[in-house]
């Protein structure tokens, strides 16, 4: 038996001690465009980057970590890099792969929303790049800094491109610094006239207006294509004033957000339409530099060919919030709400978006956050179900105000090397291990997923979405496992010992275990 633990493992202090490389094994960016990589590294600073058989146009900041330059030829790099300081050094490879697609793990980052809604501004941007950084999550592979929706103002300059409102008064500059800091910058909008975010009346309070404008103007576009959209599986009917107009402006905003330094794309409509997925990807994919691409809120099965082929990330289901039966309905049970089966279009270079993440402080009013209102164990299970997935991994909250457990939550390394394993395997549901009602009692609500790994491993994610704290067990013979397995608790960052012939474990209400499997007579495979 597997006991729970009762707290997180602790995080290593970023800047300090000999270094440690991370982040993902394999890197994807295209050929001519501008490439930017961080090293995730942690170790106490100044530390001293030393890179051989890098693709030819790339060069390293010995000091910074950061590569950067033009990669002048396609093909395929095996780097090897080394960090030292006064500690002593660390050696790590990571494979380059140039014109072979982008994101070839999950994305890691933050995003606005949750954590300022229609209040973002530029300072809350350039506070959370900075924190992504002092909080050691930079050092650890989160990369994106993206604002959602209510940056846009009006239409202007020699593009008629849509330009930022008067919150944000130096777009470039603060693309500019994120840069800078080997961070990367995402913006967000709709192909419909007008973007969720906030009503016209707010706009004109918050920011004096104009209200919001999508990447499309004037009446409805009557193509059948959109026609078919006007009612969303998730949400119901579609709202009269939200589609797509017949003027269609990506062209003129893709120029003007790329002239900026945007490297992702939130576009956000129900409907998701395929139509308007192409017209945007392919603008995206002819642009000046990377962008990623994600797309959500309706995205549906029928249109994954579409999705795959010009997309990055792509969400059918309902936004996040800290709230656990959401959380249950939405995202624990989606597969049975849509009845749609993603796993065989999830892969390097394009992920099943769960969402942002509901995690952190949350938005609360103009000037300030909250805490969250998940339990420590509803949100270890949120991130757990999330890794696994494995889904992006987006931050949605006040950076400035993380408490420890928070930190452990985001930060443990094990974890995210699971989410941002390289063959990027899709997490198989296994079973409900659960049983019918009996004698009056409440059903058990246990869950199993797993997920192959690279090097012949498994990570196993056990969750309670019961009301009791209960024993999850798992017979190996679903994993096509034999003989002695090696357990390592992820969340707990230590041995689990071995397990023959099966897994038990106890999980608590409403939370989760995160396990490694590692056969000791070969790999596994997940039927």
């Amino acid at each position: 038996m597997i006991e729970t633990y009762s707290s997180l493992a602790a995080v290593d202090p970023w800047n300090q001690g000999a270094p440690r490389m991370l982040g993902p094994e394999i890197y994807g960016a295209s050929a001519h465009k501008p490439f930017l990589y961080a090293i995730p590294t942690v170790g106490e600073r100044p530390l001293s980057f030393r890179a051989e058989g890098l693709p030819p146009g790339l060069h390293l900041n010995p000091q910074t970590g950061h590569i950067t330059g033009r990669a002048t030829a396609e093909g395929e790099w095996r780097i090897r890099f080394e960090a030292s300081n006064s500690h002593g050094r660390a050696e790590r490879e990571l494979e380059i792969r140039i014109g072979q697609g982008l994101a070839l793990t999950p994305p890691l980052g933050w995003n606005s929303w949750n954590a300022w809604r229609r209040w973002v501004n530029a300072d809350h941007v350039r506070q959370a790049a900075e924190a992504l950084v002092s909080q050691g999550l930079a050092a650890r592979g989160y990369t994106y800094v993206n604002v959602d929706s209510c940056w846009q103002g009006a239409r202007g300059g020699p593009r008629n491109a849509l330009q930022p409102n008067r919150k944000f008064p130096d777009m470039k500059g603060l693309a500019a610094g994120i840069h800078a800091r080997g961070l990367k910058f995402g913006l967000y909008s709709t192909p419909w006239t007008k973007p969720w975010g906030c009503s016209d009346a707010e706009a004109l309070a918050e920011w004096g207006g104009p209200p919001l404008m999508g990447s499309t103007s004037g009446e409805r576009d009557e193509d059948p294509a959109y026609q078919s959209m006007r009612n969303s599986l998730v949400f119901g009917f579609v709202p009269h004033d939200r589609f797509v107009g017949k003027i269609k402006h990506e062209a003129e905003d893709v120029a003007v957000w790329t002239a900026w330094g945007m490297d992702f794309l939130k576009y956000d409509w129900l409907g998701t339409d395929p139509v308007s997925t192409e017209r945007m990807g392919r603008l995206l994919r002819q642009a000046s530099r990377d962008v990623i691409f994600g797309i959500c809120t309706d995205a549906r099965l029928k249109h994954a060919e579409t999705y795959v082929r010009w997309c990055h990330m792509f969400r059918g289901i309902q936004d996040t919030a800290d709230d656990w039966p959401w959380l249950v309905r939405n995202h624990f049970n989606a597969d049975e709400v849509t009845n749609e089966d993603w796993r065989p279009y999830i892969g390097p270079g394009h992920w099943y978006d769960l969402d942002i993440l509901a995690l952190g402080p949350q938005f609360q009013d103009q000037t300030s956050t909250r805490p969250n209102k998940l339990t420590e164990s509803e949100q270890i299970a949120h991130m757990t179900l999330w890794a696994i997935y494995p889904s992006p991994l987006i931050l949605s909250c006040d950076l400035t105000k993380l408490s420890d457990f928070e930190l452990r939550l985001f930060a443990n390394e094990e974890v995210l090397a699971i989410n941002q394993d390289r063959l990027g395997r899709p997490a198989w549901r296994l079973s409900d291990l659960g049983e019918a009602p009996r004698d009056g009692r409440a059903p058990r609500r246990l869950r199993a997923y797993a997920r192959e790994l690279a090097q012949g491993r498994l990570a196993l994610g056990l969750f309670n979405l019961g009301e009791s704290e209960d024993t999850a067990e798992l017979d190996f013979r679903l994993l096509k496992l034999a003989g002695t397995v090696r357990v390592r608790d992820a969340w707990a960052r230590r041995d689990a010992g071995r397990c023959e012939g099966r897994l038990a474990a106890r999980v608590a209400a409403h939370g989760a275990r995160l396990f490694v499997l590692t056969p000791e007579n070969g790999g596994a495979s997940i039927p």
